[in-house]
């Protein structure tokens, strides 16, 4: 009998080590703008690239907000693999600190995350014709990640539920077998 719950047990622990899914989330690798990049041009598309494929979240996927704390208008939203593109209407540009905030649904169904910081130099916009167009800057794209925090779901992870009904199986294995014991002559 005590082989049996040896062995018992050993296969629950290593059906529980098997079953612990990975709790990776996808993460930002770069971003255009790029994270403390200086646009001397109206910021008109962002361009947001993860490590692995990822789907656009329930709410707002890319907010811009300029330095007087008023949102910049963002349309044409779209994620593409492990890509999300959005333009930005540049009419409401104006120098200063920007942040974009951005949210992802990564394949697990998490959402993550983060923001950029960038600041613009936007030349006040002149009604003559002679006056040179501004000049439209590529900004460089960053490989460092910004922070990333994986939002919290709410609720307890499966792992955690498997591992409270492997102790429960076994705790019930060993009563019954402790009860055997104990009534045999």
């Amino acid at each position: 009998m005590t082989r049996y719950l040896t062995a018992l047990v050993l296969a629950l622990l290593a059906a529980t080590a098997v079953a612990v899914p990975a709790q990776a989330h996808a993460e930002l690798k770069s971003s255009n703008p790029a994270t403390g990049a200086t646009l001397e041009a109206p910021l008109k598309h962002v361009e947001l690239v993860f490590s692995e494929a990822i789907q656009l979240p329930d709410g707002a996927a890319v907010t811009v907000t300029g330095a007087d704390g008023a949102t910049l208008p963002v349309t044409q939203v779209h994620a593409l693999d492990k890509t999300i593109t959005a333009t930005v209407d540049a009419a409401a540009a104006k120098s200063g600190a920007h942040t974009i905030a951005w949210a992802a649904k990564s394949d697990d169904g998490d959402t993550i995350t983060g923001t950029i910081a960038f600041t613009m130099t936007v030349v006040a916009q002149t009604t003559s014709a002679s006056a040179p167009p501004s000049s439209v800057s590529s900004a460089p794209t960053s490989s460092a990640p910004p922070s990333t925090a994986p939002e919290e779901s709410g609720g307890v992870p499966i792992w955690v539920w498997i591992v409270i009904g492997l102790a429960v199986v076994v705790g019930a294995i060993l009563l019954v077998g402790r009860r055997n014991r104990t009534e045999s002559p």
